[in-house]
């Protein structure tokens, strides 16, 4: 039987359950892990960012992405059927403590048109908006990918707002295959990205979340707090999966997830 519920059911390949085994493994907390240590810097040079952290989940690196951005009070813009908005047990507020705006499209593709009319003016009245999250490829729009020139015009037009953008890029190498570019094009103007080794990269379990140095530096005081500071990570098979990212960009010809 195939098992089309989700990508995340796939399960490690021989070759990676290998490299889990003879993975050379230190104390990750203390950034003693040299194959996590390889994994964050291949991650940030894969995505054109200055830094990268390995988190357990998706979920974690979203949630940490905007406490990053963001402080207690403000407001942040996702589409309205965001996996952050429906599928993160509203970490976004008890973590942050932060309120989404949701904007509702008729294809799960945000538009500066769409945007702009939700960020609250900054008054004495309202909840200054601080972010805004873009999801790609956006999983309950059955996959739809962003293409380039759509996100470049949000990221340019919140920048020049003082907005940060960060992007779920949980199945972001999916869009690069689609649209045949380099996965770096595609995160290049977002201040930060969140991408999944455990669904199309095929890898057991793990995401990445890059930035720049300083925000990542401070991203890793936040996974300790979320319970996500691993000793022995060991996760050769993950790496594995981060050294196989490299060229997926570089593929044509290849189907995004749909809804999966």
């Amino acid at each position: 039987m195939i098992d089309l519920r989700s990508d995340t059911v796939t399960r490690p390949t021989p070759a990676m359950r290998r490299a889990m085994a003879e993975a050379e493994v230190g104390d990750d907390v203390y950034r003693e892990d040299p194959t996590v240590n390889a994994l964050e810097k291949r991650a940030a040079q894969i995505m054109g960012k200055e830094a990268a952290l390995f988190v357990p989940t998706g979920t974690m690196g979203n949630t940490i992405a905007v406490k990053m951005h963001t402080e207690h009070g403000q407001e942040v813009i996702s589409e309205s059927r965001a996996h952050l908005l429906d599928w993160e047990l509203s970490m976004l507020a008890w973590f942050s403590g932060c309120l989404i705006r949701p904007v509702p499209t008729s294809d799960g593709i945000l538009h500066w048109k769409d945007i702009e009319p939700a960020i609250r003016p900054l008054s004495s009245h309202c909840a200054p908006t601080t972010l805004i999250e873009i999801e790609n490829t956006h999983n309950m729009a059955g996959g739809a990918v962003y293409p380039v020139d759509v996100f470049e015009d949000i990221c340019a037009n919140a920048h020049s707002r003082g907005i940060k953008v960060h992007l779920d890029g949980a199945r972001i190498f999916n869009a690069a295959c689609h649209l045949n570019r380099p996965v770096r094009d595609l995160a290049a103007p977002a201040d930060s990205v969140m991408f999944c080794l455990s669904k199309g990269l095929g890898a057991p379990v793990g995401s990445m979340l890059v930035g720049t140095a300083e925000a990542i530096g401070r991203a890793r005081g936040y996974r300790k707090r979320l319970g996500g500071g691993m000793r022995q990570a060991c996760r050769g098979g993950t790496d594995r999966a981060g050294r196989n990212a490299a060229p997926v960009g570089r593929r044509s010809r290849q189907r995004p997830a749909s809804g999966v």
